[in-house]
């Protein structure tokens, strides 16, 4: 058989079960209100509150089993049944025995629920309007969270009137804090107390996600009872979780009397679709809070909540973005020396900088390197090897000797930890840690203490909410969302890039480092072995033809003309291999320089005018200013300039244009001719080494692109060109793309 609902009511709700009191289907509404609710398809009435005389001519008995439509008019019928499930329609205001109402209608659960609350004066509504349009204004120029806390309890207890008006936020436990509050002057001030959880219980937390305000006007009044179709309300009951009157828990209502409240309003603050906090109001007299009202207390409440979110994000980016940038650095020092442990714990930018921890460590290879205030190496490799055996790869905690009590020696350094594995082997890791933060925690009363009633030896709430004292050992300060992020990223830039290369790099390195000495042997080689005896060479070759040129036949002057043009290429071959091997080797001095006067440098010192008279030079004007090794990046115009000089001397109209452009969102200066051109498809070979895709009617070595490729690329740029056979070629480049 299924259970029903009340089978499933606890038989007795005290403060051991309260948090499993289904607090939406109490069967009572508040005493202020009038309830009446029918079959959403049949409209036949089966639930109506027992005070429902009051509004109608007919008694609850009358009411129950007729139609809606019986009840009211044809015009409020045809309104209210416009209803949809778990949205309130818009509210009908009706005068019912000389008092004006709000009708409010909802389906939920196959019930079509009306509820009717009688419409109080709101005061003139222009006045209301401007006063609600002051609030959201100052709510918007807060410049940070406190501010908009205490500006948000002030305006609203001046706009609402309560006595007490408290920001009410949760920690991750779901214990609250009064971080915020306003209240007469005749009162005790409240402002930093704590309140268990336990004064908010999980299904209340989840109501308050749902409705968004609530009020409860009269906290010692009688609430109503709910009589059903039948008389099975008890069997059966309503579900009320978004109804307006619904009434409250008796053990919520014994607490506010505790607290000597007689009115209340609660608003939740919800951030990020969680319950951020609350926006309490208390009022120690009766006091009712209109419909209306209460929709510009839930409107304000979100103001509040968008700005808290929008805050909070503002200051996620910005954590997130300087943690980016620390990254960057840190993956910048590894590969620099390609050791990891040097790289995140030595310098000025290290691991710790990530997070606000104290300290932190990194353990790969069975090698610990610390940064920071730290446990002792021994203590660090007792606690990763705990964590290696726990069923979870990440490790979080602001208590860590109550998750793991054997790691005592750890508390005063390391009561929070982050430990984040770097791979399903568990066997390396990053950690950062928290010291233990001994404070002073004052609650509301002694939020463990109990009250046995004798009469019927009941649980009651505590009836005692003076300041209450505790000393706070073992925990640490919280780990921020950005922190986590944070150090996850780290551990992927590590774990994918670097780790997974590391061993291949090390080679890599070495096999490097033997290929820049050889570097370094075959220039001194080429700048004095080949040099030397090619001055010979040319030396002789060159008394010949001033010498015995006449006395020689055709083929002998031939012979020494090509002996002269062979060394010159051989001279020029030579400048170009150490021009190459200077790039690789030269120190970059990186500044912001004009481009266009790097441009008009280039011109003259390759005599353009003078060498190249019959090409038109086109030169953009105020080209965006560069930022690299301005020799380097000249050496990029001048190969760049000089090919397409050499390329566009023969063209008919012979053009070059140097400038700058936009392409695929991404910034390029070009050198653009209208000289040979060649096939695309030889797009990537054309920046190769030697390759040349010319006849020797061109003279070169085709090691010049390659030179402009490997500066543009230690400046972490990009280099690419466009040509086609006969049009002409444009070459792009940029730095630090």
């Amino acid at each position: 058989m299924t259970q029903g609902p009340k089978s499933l009511y606890p038989k007795e709700v005290s403060l051991t079960n309260c948090d499993k009191e289904p607090i939406h289907i109490l069967g009572k509404i508040q005493h202020h209100g009038f309830l009446v609710a029918c079959d959403a398809s049949s409209h036949i009435i089966t639930y109506c509150s027992d005070n429902i005389s009051a509004l109608f001519d007919k008694s609850a008995e009358d009411i129950l089993g007729s139609s809606l439509k019986d009840l009211l008019s044809e015009t409020i019928n045809q309104e209210v049944l416009k209803a949809t499930s778990g949205k309130k329609s818009i509210p009908i205001q009706l005068k019912l025995k000389d008092e004006v109402y709000v009708l409010l209608s909802h389906i939920n659960e196959g019930n079509l629920v009306l509820e009717f609350e009688p419409l109080q004066d709101s005061g003139d509504p222009y006045n209301y309007q401007n006063q609600l349009s002051e609030i959201v204004a100052q709510l918007n120029a807060a410049t940070d969270e406190q501010e908009m806390c205490d500006v948000t309890a002030t305006l609203i207890k001046e706009f609402f009137g309560y006595d007490r008006v408290m920001i009410y936020r949760f920690d991750e436990n779901w214990d609250g804090i009064v971080v915020s509050e306003a209240r007469a002057s005749n009162l005790e001030e409240w402002l930093g107390l704590r309140y268990p959880a336990s004064d908010i219980p999980q299904q209340a937390r989840k109501l308050f996600l749902r409705q968004g305000v609530r009020i409860i006007a009269d906290v010692k009044s009688e609430p109503v009872a709910i009589q059903a179709f039948g008389g099975k309300e008890q069997d059966n009951p309503i579900d009320l979780s978004i109804s307006e009157t619904r009434a409250s828990s008796p053990i919520h209502i014994e607490y506010l009397e505790n607290m000597k409240v007689g009115a209340s309003l609660t608003a939740a603050i919800i951030s990020k679709g969680t319950l951020w906090g609350l926006i309490a109001c208390h009022h120690y007299s009766p006091k009712f809070v209109n419909y209306y009202q209460r929709q510009s207390c839930k409107f304000i409440t979100q103001v509040f909540s968008s700005q808290l979110v929008l805050m909070e994000s503002n200051t996620w980016l910005k954590k997130i973005n300087k943690a980016a940038n620390l990254r960057s650095k840190l993956i910048e020092k590894i590969t620099k020396d390609w050791d990891i442990h040097k790289g995140l714990t030595q310098g000025e930018a290290t691991m710790l900088s990530l997070t606000e921890a104290a300290g932190a460590a990194v353990f790969i290879d069975g090698k610990l390197k610390r940064v920071g205030a730290t446990p002792k190496k021994k203590d660090i490799k007792a606690l990763i090897v705990a964590l290696q055996e726990r069923a979870t790869d990440d490790f979080v905690t602001t208590q860590l000797i109550e998750e793991l009590p054997e790691m005592t020696a750890l508390q005063e350094k390391a009561s929070g930890v982050l430990c984040l594995f770097l791979s399903n082997t568990k066997k390396d890791a990053l950690l950062w840690f928290k010291p233990e933060k001994v404070k002073t925690v004052t609650w509301a009363g002694n939020p463990d203490k109990k009250v046995l009633v004798n009469k019927d030896e009941r649980l009651t709430p505590r009836k005692s909410f003076e300041a209450w004292s505790v000393q706070q050992e073992g925990k640490s300060a919280p780990w921020q969302e950005y922190e986590i992020t944070a150090a996850e990223a780290l551990k992927q830039d590590i774990s994918e890039i670097i780790l997974e290369k590391y061993d291949e790099i090390k080679e890599l390195h070495n096999l490097l480092k033997v290929a820049y000495e050889d570097l370094e042997t075959f220039s001194y080689s080429v700048a004095h072995d080949l040099r030397a005896p090619l001055r010979g060479v040319d030396g002789f070759a060159q008394i010949i033809k001033e010498d015995y040129f006449d006395k020689l036949d055709e083929f002998g002057q031939s012979s020494i003309e090509t002996i002269i043009d062979s060394a010159t290429q051989m001279n020029r071959l030579i400048d170009d291999i150490l021009a190459f091997s200077l790039v690789s080797q030269a120190a970059m001095h990186k500044d912001s320089f004009s481009m266009n006067k790097v441009v008009d440098d280039v011109l003259k010192l390759l005599a353009v005018k003078q060498e190249y008279p019959a090409i038109k030079i086109k030169v953009q004007e105020e080209m965006p200013k560069a930022y690299g090794d301005q020799k380097m990046v000249a050496q990029v115009v001048q190969n760049l300039l000089t090919n397409a000089l050499k390329y566009t001397q023969d063209a008919e109209n012979p053009s070059v244009e140097i400038g700058y452009m936009q392409e695929d969102g991404k910034g390029y200066y070009f050198v653009k001719d209208n000289g040979i051109g060649f096939d695309q498809i030889h797009e990537k070979r054309i920046f190769k080494l030697f390759n040349r895709l010319v006849s020797d009617a061109y003279e070169g070595s085709g090691i010049g692109l390659t030179i402009a490729k490997r500066i543009v690329k230690k400046h972490n740029g990009s280099i690419k060109v466009k040509s086609e056979v006969g049009v002409g070629s444009t070459f792009l480049f940029n730095l630090e793309s």
